[in-house]
């Protein structure tokens, strides 16, 4: 991620210029696309019912091509005229269309004022829905109403499976033209009281927007080759904005944070892409995987949907980890100024919130309570799910308003309610002959039984196919095709046709608009469980590349079924029980069927999305810290306000569209906002640390073997390369340093490290620090000059002290010399700064003191591990004179440098090297800390130091029984500086008094932004 950032920062015109070119044409695509959609694709591959279609397709020309109708419905005050103009206008309609005839229905009455008339087409291609939409217009159908005679007294429809995908299609489009009005003000809203900066917010606006474009495009090129639903535009929309506005705000979030420890923006970028930019990936890569379990249903609408879905994932991981590097490269700077009008907070922004550190610390010292607190929550939400009934109908898609509905309704009033969906019976015969006389008993024994069946009215004599190899029976409902009762009757069917002992050889097929609908809902109903096991394994899979944690990835899993359960829950509470239906949500009788395996994969890729996220910051922080505890409240704290605020902007957006949506989308939105809501608070809040804190250790298990085999994710943040010009390389005797547990240790152990990549520029430690293994000869420097340099008086070895929880190695004592050690002490020596002061702005310009060797950024990481080692000895020296008076509420905040060597460098963040020289103001008071000071606030701005140094109160802590602020204090102590080494009377060195008056005025101006900052 980090060449892939730098590259994205070097050509961010050409990539805008090629997103740019990419979204030109999306924009006309996106909007032609819903022609080539379809209100069908529920067929299932193998069932009876797609048998039976087919053969009706390839030999039955007169009942398989596809159908639709036309209805005249007078209203109460039309006249024999009006109904025989009517008809007469279908006719003529129905006429002017190529490829369309009539088809002849003698149980149709002729035209009469009291009772509906239908006017049956037959089409010559399969897909009717231009066809439909031809004949809608010159009907006069305009949106939800129906089209009507010149008079007005009677009403004109459109009806038929070509129909209904043209009425979808509309009302799709209609439903997110309503869910975006209230979609972007509310996500706009959102990302403005999060960032306080219209630039900043725009970014992911921007991005949603784009992301939605491009995928529908790539609906339409798809579209032109397979199957591809009506409601895939919806799924497109819903997902494709979400998405890319949540991807783009963790990294965006994370820029910001990176800026707060003292980054450029070019390495605050570059930071952000290596952490968040590959959380991001992982998390896209999680959530593609996961709805590919779809695919396993093996029908096109699902398929389909899925598709889209995938599509609006990767576009959005796409837009979000290139144009987000590039936005933040050319408008950086103010994406991460905020305005003054929109800084909701007179406190500083931060990284950690103190709130949710008190609030992991309280549940992980209640993990038991906690957890079970918890679990019982999800149960109670996921137990209606028990109640679950799941159905099938596109029609009852629409509102009972909608002019689809009322056409249907005025035909099955003409004709009888399953007139239009009749129960089509195959009876195939392997010698053929089916008209023949001794195949036309057994047609006639099934047709008898045929007429057994519940719910039939009539059966229709049969037909033969042009092969003569097969009979058609048909079969008219008394009650609607798409009514349960209709699916019982095509199950007894099913089951009592095959037996009919004149069957013989014979096989018998049951077909027809019903038999595809309970087709589709078994197959979904057999195939969820692999689903659900083929979801829950993928994702297993990818939080455990993401964490190297078999128990967090297993934790991960469960807890996600728990917000899946829940949100099933939630669809029965809110449609089946009707318990929102005062808020606009319809009560029905069944839940849509393809609602419960999409629902399934995306929540599980939308819920993973955030337990990546929060994990792998989790585990960031555990391998700097060792600290599970730590880690814990950090990556809580440190992501609560990130995942919180993607959390609502995902929750709103799915609101949106179950407010507008039809049934099936509404379902959707209600299933995955609920089981956002609940990962959100109850899983990552409550849950995840409470487990975390039961298992301790565990957390972290991982078999070795495991280990080899599984890819390394590298989560640190690099900062940009740098020439380190003659570097030595560390030498094999110290290659095996083992990584110590505390921070500083970790500090002190990588400054050993760097002693050996740049001896004549640095010194700070002991190459063998930490190590206990003896000093190669030629690298062997005697002498108490050494000695000195180290930081080590005559006769010191080192001695452990403790800082906070944490211990560490300092140079305290006396040394023991033993035969063969060259004249060097074993063990661990301690690190001391020899150079006072930093670099100036951007650590490059100025030079060493007392050399002429310019300033390298090595210097600068030097310059860094002197603060903290300082901190450090003076911290135990308080210690043994009776204790701190300042004590560390947290770890020190580090950051990873890459070496051109390829190891890695650990020194404190910029910004944690300003606290730690704050705190040496406070506790020890000496001229060369103010010096100090002053270079740091230099190269950072005054206004930037400020804003670092007024949180210093979440880092230290006054220990006097009295409560004091150590941010009020260093002000005071900066804005008029004493120092205890410093003498009042600068006498007639007038250059040292200068330098000494342009410090206080340093340390002034930072005072004054302080206080400027407080207000």
């Amino acid at each position: 991620m980090m060449r892939l950032s730098r590259s994205l920062r070097k050509y961010r015109w050409l990539v805008f210029t090629g997103w740019l070119l990419a979204l030109v044409p999306a924009v006309y695509l996106a909007l032609t696309q819903s022609g080539n959609l379809t209100g069908g694709g529920f067929d299932v591959a193998g069932s009876q019912s797609l048998a039976v279609h087919d053969q009706l397709e390839d030999l039955y020309h007169d009942q398989g091509g596809s159908s639709l109708a036309l209805v005249a419905a007078p209203r109460p005050d039309a006249s024999y005229q009006d109904m025989n103009d009517a008809v007469a206008q279908l006719r003529q309609i129905a006429a002017g269309i190529p490829g369309t005839g009539e088809i002849p229905n003698p149980a149709q009455r002729p035209p009469q004022p009291d009772r509906p008339y239908v006017l049956s087409v037959r089409l010559d291609s399969r897909n009717t829905s231009d066809v439909a939409k031809q004949l809608r217009t010159k009907v006069g159908i305009k949106g939800d109403q129906p089209g009507q005679t010149a008079n007005g007294r009677v009403r004109l429809y459109v009806i038929g499976q070509g129909a209904l995908s043209a009425a979808a299609a509309a009302n799709t489009k209609h439903d997110i033209a309503a869910a975006e009005k209230w979609n972007l003000p509310v996500i706009l809203i959102v990302l403005l009281a999060v960032f306080g900066s219209l630039a900043a917010a725009a970014i992911p606006l921007a991005l949603g927007i784009c992301t939605v474009v491009v995928t529908m495009g790539l609906v339409y090129f798809l579209s032109a080759y397979t199957t591809m639903s009506v409601f895939v535009t919806s799924t497109v929309s819903m997902f494709g904005i979400a998405l890319a506005v949540d991807y783009s705000l963790f990294i965006l979030m994370r820029f910001r944070e990176e800026l707060r420890t003292g980054r450029q923006p070019r390495e605050a970028v570059d930071a952000a892409m290596a952490t968040s930019g590959l959380a991001v990936v992982l998390s896209g890569m999680t959530v593609i995987a996961s709805l590919t379990g779809i695919y396993v249903i093996n029908t096109p609408a699902l398929k389909s949907m899925a598709t889209g879905a995938i599509l609006a994932v990767a576009v959005a991981m796409l837009t979000s980890t290139t144009l987000t590097p590039a936005a933040l490269a050319t408008f950086g700077r103010a994406a991460a100024k905020r305005s003054a009008l929109l800084h909701w907070s007179r406190r500083p922004e931060s990284t950690q919130s103190r709130f949710w550190n008190r609030w992991v610390g309280w549940v992980m010292r209640r993990p038991w309570i906690s957890a079970l607190a918890a679990s019982l929550v999800l149960l109670v939400m996921a137990a209606p799910a028990a109640s679950m009934v799941l159905g099938n109908s596109l029609l009852r898609q629409f509102d009972s308003s909608h002019e689809i509905r009322a056409g249907v309704g005025a035909a099955a009033q003409a004709l009888g309610p399953g007139a239009l969906g009749p129960i089509r019976v195959l009876i195939n015969f392997p010698d053929g002959g089916a008209a023949s006389p001794e195949h036309s008993h057994t047609v006639g024994a099934i047709r008898q039984r045929m007429s057994q069946a519940p719910n039939i009215v009539s059966v229709s004599p049969p037909q033969f196919a042009e092969d003569n190899g097969s009979a058609l029976l048909s079969a008219v409902l008394s009650v609607d095709p798409e009514d349960m009762k209709a699916r019982e009757t095509v199950g007894w069917m099913r089951a009592q046709l095959p037996k009919v002992p004149e069957a013989g050889t014979a096989r018998v097929d049951v077909g027809g608009p019903t038999a595809l609908i309970k087709d589709f809902d078994d197959q979904v109903s057999k195939t969820e469980p692999l689903v659900l096991a083929i979801v829950a394994l993928i994702a297993f899979v990818m939080l455990l590349v993401s964490v190297h944690s078999v128990f967090l990835a297993l934790k991960g899993v469960l807890m996600t079924l728990l917000s899946v359960a829940a949100a099933y829950g939630s669809l029965v509470m809110v449609f089946q029980w009707g318990w929102l239906k005062d808020l606009g949500f319809a009560q029905i009788s069944s839940i849509d069927s393809t609602v419960p395996p999409l629902v399934l994969a995306m929540t599980f890729g939308l819920s993973m999305d955030y337990e990546i996220f929060l994990l792998t910051r989790i585990r960031e922080r555990f391998l700097h810290s060792g600290n599970t505890r730590d880690a814990v409240a950090y990556g809580v704290s440190t992501s609560a306000r990130t995942i919180t605020s993607a959390a609502l902007i995902m929750i709103a957006v799915f609101v949106g569209f179950a407010f507008a949506g039809m049934p099936l989308v509404a379902e959707i939105g209600v299933a995955c906002a609920v089981a956002i809501a609940v990962d959100a608070t109850v899983v990552r809040l409550v849950m995840v640390p409470a487990l975390m804190a039961m298992f301790a250790q565990w957390n972290w298990w991982l078999p070795s073997w495991l280990s080899r085999v599984l890819p390394s994710v590298d989560f640190d943040r690099p900062l940009p390369e740098v020439d380190l010009g003659d570097v030595v390389v560390i030498p094999d005797d110290i290659s095996a340093l083992v990584a110590p547990s505390a921070d500083l240790r970790m500090v002190l152990k990588s400054a050993a490290k760097l002693k050996h990549l740049a001896p004549d520029a640095i010194c700070v430690a002991d190459p063998l620090a930490f190590t206990g293994c003896g000093r190669n000869a030629a690298q062997a420097v005697s002498g108490p000059d050494e000695d000195q340099a180290r930081g080590l008086g005559p006769g010191q070895i080192p001695h452990q002290v403790a800082l906070g929880e944490e211990r560490v190695s300092v140079g305290v004592g006396a040394a023991d010399k033993k035969p063969g050690s060259n004249g060097h002490t074993n063990g661990s020596l301690a690190a001391k700064k020899l150079v006072g002061g930093l670099t100036s702005r951007n650590g490059i310009a100025k030079a060493i003191a007392g050399t002429d060797r310019p300033v390298h950024p090595v210097t600068l990481w030097r310059g860094r591990l002197s603060v903290a080692i300082d901190a450090l000895e003076n911290d135990t020296a308080a210690a043994a004179g009776g204790g701190p008076e300042y004590e560390r509420r947290s770890p020190v905040e580090t950051t990873n440098v890459q070496l051109p060597t390829g190891d890695r460098l650990l020194v404190p963040t910029g910004a944690e090297t300003l606290r730690l020289k704050g705190y040496l103001i406070m506790s020890r008071n000496s001229r060369r800390d103010y010096a100090d000071f002053a270079d740091m606030v230099d190269s950072l701005e005054p206004e930037t130091a400020a804003v670092v140094l007024a949180g210093m109160d979440r880092y230290y802590c006054c220990k006097s029984s009295r409560r004091q602020w150590i941010a009020t204090q260093l002000v005071r102590r900066l804005a008029d500086p004493h120092p205890c080494d410093h003498p009042e009377d600068q006498g007639p060195d007038a250059e040292a008094g200068s330098d000494w008056e342009e410090i206080r005025q340093r340390c002034l101006s930072v005072a004054v932004a302080m206080l400027e900052e407080a207000r």
